[in-house]
């Protein structure tokens, strides 16, 4: 059947998938030892973008490779996140043990502002890692730039990540499907949108213009032919 063959487009969304289900659950095992989470989450939009600009890359190889390449960058990144929502967390802790006044609520409600803003920040450091060579200030200076910039996506993106979490924390009987396809899902999306918000400052936009036009050229140049 036409649906089964290797070429179609049936056929190609399975292989994609399965790519990103292969990237979701690197992620996971990368990210075990805590400090090494922002390496593997760079190594796997260095992957997942590829995809998204039809590349076509093996998944491990260029994982690990990514991995390595990203190691001490992507760890520093991830120990001063981790320091942050630490002292957001110690800061709720206290708050919650106080009488609720409305003082109070509203400093909770500054807390969580502050955690979401952070959590959202980290979903555009690590690709950005991934995409450009920068210092961490550089990094942080532009994530923020890219956040802002496409913060309804990356409300999604947190959302299906904490999303996944809780289910998986309410009905224990889904944590296998919540791994194989949340962080795949949250992979994919921001690599989509990643690549369509870093073609403009990569070079890819000038690149895709410039074989267009070379496409183009020689249906001109025959128009003008045919006109003379």
């Amino acid at each position: 059947m036409q649906i089964f063959n290797p070429d179609s487009k049936f056929s190609q969304f399975i292989y994609s998938v399965m790519d990103y289900v292969k990237l979701g659950l690197a992620f996971l095992l990368f990210s075990i030892p805590g400090f090494t989470a922002g390496a593997a989450a760079a190594a796997v939009m260095t992957v997942g973008m590829r995809i998204e600009r039809k590349e076509a890359p093996t998944i491990f190889r260029p994982f690990w490779q990514a991995f390595k390449e990203n190691f001490k960058q992507g760890a520093l990144l991830t120990v001063l996140f981790m320091v942050v929502f630490g002292f957001l967390a110690a800061d709720w802790y206290v708050l919650m043990q106080m009488e609720q006044t409305l003082l109070i609520r509203l400093i909770c409600a500054i807390v969580f502002v502050l955690a979401l803003l952070a959590a959202s920040l980290m979903m555009w450091v690590f690709p950005t890692l991934a995409r450009f060579e920068l210092t961490n200030r550089q990094i942080i200076h532009n994530a923020v730039i890219y956040m802002f910039a496409r913060f309804p996506q990356t409300l999604l993106a947190l959302a299906a990540a904490v999303g996944g979490f809780i289910l998986a924390s309410l009905f224990p009987q889904v944590l296998p499907l919540v791994t194989l396809f949340v962080p795949a899902f949250v992979v994919w999306y921001m690599s989509r949108t990643c690549v369509k918000r870093f073609r403009k400052f990569d070079g890819t936009l000038e690149e895709e213009q410039e074989v267009a036009a070379r496409e183009k050229s020689p249906q001109d140049n025959l128009q003008t032919i045919q006109l003379n």
